[in-house]
Parts: C-alpha cells; structure tokens; sequence
C-alpha cells in the first residue's frame, strides 16, 4: 500500500491556482501589510489586483511571516482531507521570509509527523521543486523520501530575474549583496539571482531589452541538458515581456516542462512591479 503523503508549500511558490488543485497541494499564504490591512497573499486579493494598486497606492505595502497558529490549521487540513501519515512542507529560503520559523514552531504544535525542507530558493524555483515531489508521492514515495528529493532537487534549481526597479527591493531590505548596485541603478538594468538563499548581483547590462535578452542566454549557458529541462517564466504585471520570453524558451529548448505564472503578491512587495525573471532546474 502506497504511503499517504500531503504536501504543503507556501504562496511564494508562484504555481498557478488550477494547477495548486490538481496536483492536491497545500498553500501557507503569507502576509502582507498594506497600512492597517493585514492581508493574505491569494485570499485577500489575487497577483493581478495586487500590482494594479501596488501601480495607484501611496503607502508602501510590507510582509509578515505567516501566523504559526495558521500553519497548524493548515497542517492539519492537509493531513485529515488527505488521511495522510505525514505531511512534507516545502517552503521559501529562510534567508529570506520567516515562513522556516513559523512552520518550526507549528511543527511543535501537532501530534503527527511533519518534516519540512528549506528549499534556499523561491518563486518557481520552489514550485517546480514542489512539482518533483508530487511526482514521487504520487508515485508512493515515503515522506523521507520525498524530502531527500526536493533537497537535491532545490539543490540544483536556479533562479534568476531583473526587477524594473531595484527601489521595491532595497526599501525592503532584501537586496543582500546587490547592494552596491544602488547607486548606479539609473544607468543599469541589473540582473540578479538567489545565492545560497540571498539576492545576489549576477550581471548588469544598459538596456531593458538586453536584460531579457541575456536571461535567456544565462539559462541556455547554464541548464543541465543531461535530465528533463523544467522552467518557469514568472514577471509581476509584465505579461507581453513574459510571453515572448516563455515562446522563445519554447522554441530555443523545447524543455519537458514550461510554466508561466505571475511573481506572487508576497514577492512582489519586495521585487516591484515589472519584474521578470526565470527558473530552471
């Protein structure tokens, strides 16, 4: 008899929602601040809400770790919908949200098995990494087994993007060793990456178009030929740049596996509208 697995990730896995659905996974959505509202990133609005009053609102919106008392509501869903042995949770870097934190503490609070992995990455590095590991649940891996997966599977993920301005990401103060590009920010299109579980600079080009450009020929240099290319393409409120990129992947690669999707509301507090950027594994 297969072992009955439920997996839990977090919002800023940037999967669509049908596909959230069908492959039975479960959201920890994070918290964003706008003002005195206290939201929930995908319940309180959707990516396309978020960015057009991100567009329009004065205040600058902030995140919050999620509440552990909800993640244990969510474990616990997680486990009865699915009469599960144990649930795996696979979640953002801890470089980077409190999200690690909230889930430990959760973790102390329920009486069933729950075993989680930092993955050191986010957006669609995170979900294609979920998506591998509901692939060896559904094909009866044991919840250990399911988390050495996704850690080799994290391991080896890369995520890169170029943000339409760096001003979202150093007011939040997730711009780590990008940095010194602040004071140039007006003659560069930087292009930055995850870097053992911090933004990091990668390169830095004069032009809009030459950053898209370049990301794609970084991800042709650097994806591993010798497994099944899975990428996603991910931008905030840039769909026409996005679509282009994701037809000239298509085209270029011809990978096994390619998703585009919206940079989730909690990412797009701290990367800024007209972000774009790509995931590989």
């Amino acid at each position: 008899m297969k072992p009955r697995i439920a997996l839990v990730t977090d919002s800023t896995c940037d999967l669509p929602d049908a596909l959230v659905q069908e492959r039975r996974l479960y959201v920890i959505p994070q918290v964003i601040l706008w003002g005195r509202e206290v939201l929930k990133d995908g319940i309180s609005f959707n990516s396309r809400q978020f960015y057009e009053r991100l567009a329009v609102d004065p205040d600058m919106p902030t995140t919050s770790r999620p509440a552990p008392v909800d993640v244990v509501d969510l474990l616990q869903r997680a486990r009865d919908e699915n009469d599960a042995e144990a649930v795996v949770v696979i979640i953002v870097s801890a470089d980077v949200s409190g999200t690690v934190s909230s889930t430990q503490e959760a973790m102390k609070a329920v009486d069933f098995p729950v075993y989680m992995v930092d993955t050191r990455t986010i957006s669609l590095a995170l979900g294609l990494t979920v998506l591998q590991a509901a692939d060896a649940r559904d094909r009866g891996a044991s919840a250990p087994e399911v988390v050495d997966l996704a850690q080799r599977v994290a391991a080896r993920s890369r995520v890169m993007f170029t943000p339409g301005t760096l001003e979202y990401l150093y007011r939040g103060g997730r711009i780590g060793g990008a940095r010194h590009l602040i004071g140039t920010a007006l003659s560069i299109k930087p292009i930055l990456h995850l870097k053992d579980g911090r933004v990091e600079a990668l390169e830095s080009v004069r032009t809009r178009k030459r950053a898209l450009k370049r990301l794609v020929e970084i991800l042709d240099e650097q994806i591993d030929r010798s497994r099944p290319m899975h990428i996603g393409v991910m931008h905030g409120n840039a769909a026409e740049e996005a679509d282009a990129l994701t037809a000239e992947i298509r085209e270029r690669l011809n990978p096994a596996v390619l998703l585009q999707s919206w940079v989730s509301p909690s990412i797009g507090v701290h990367a800024g509208p007209g972000v774009i950027g790509l995931a590989m594994l």
